[in-house]
C-alpha cells in the first residue's frame, strides 16, 4: 500500500490438504524455528521456518491453531502466507488422543538411547513434537 501503513494482515494458513484459515487480522504469533515471534501490520517482507507449536491469529478475536513444521512468508503487500505440514484449530483438538500419542512417541524415543539418528528416529521426534503442539494449543 503506497503512501500509507497497512492496518491489517491478510493471513492464509495452508496445509497440503488445503486452506485451513483465510482471514484478516491485527497480528500473528508464530512458533519460529529460532523462537516465537509476532507480526503486526506494516511488517517488512520476510521468510521464517516454523517448528511445530501454537499459531495465534489476531489479538481482538483470537484464533489458535496447533501447527506442524513449515514456513511463514510476509510479502511486500503485507500478506502473510503460512504453509505447514498440518494444522488443527485448538477447539477441534482431542487432548486425550494427543497425550496418548506423545506418551507412545516418547516411550519409543527412549528406546533409542545413544544410537545414531536415522529416519525412524526423526519421524518419532516429529510425532512427539506434533502431539506437544496440539496439547499446547488445547491448553489455552
Amino acid at each position: 500500500m503506497a503512501g500509507g501503513l497497512n492496518t491489517i494482515l491478510g493471513v492464509n494458513l495452508v496445509t497440503p490438504k488445503g486452506v485451513v484459515a483465510h482471514t484478516d487480522a491485527d497480528s500473528v504469533q508464530a512458533p519460529g524455528e529460532l523462537g516465537e515471534f509476532e507480526l503486526l501490520p506494516g511488517h517488512i517482507p520476510m521468510l521464517s521456518a516454523l517448528k511445530p507449536g501454537v499459531l495465534t491469529i489476531g489479538t481482538k478475536s483470537r484464533a489458535r491453531y496447533a501447527v506442524g513444521a513449515g514456513y511463514l512468508r510476509v510479502d511486500p503487500s503485507g500478506s502473510v502466507e503460512i504453509l505447514v505440514e498440518q494444522a488443527v484449530p485448538a477447539k477441534d483438538i482431542d487432548a486425550e488422543a494427543a497425550k496418548k500419542e506423545l506418551a507412545s512417541a516418547e516411550s519409543e524415543l527412549a528406546k533409542w538411547g545413544d544410537k545414531p539418528l536415522d529416519g525412524d528416529y526423526v519421524n518419532l521426534q516429529a510425532r512427539a513434537s506434533w502431539a506437544r503442539a496440539r496439547l499446547d494449543a488445547a491448553a489455552h
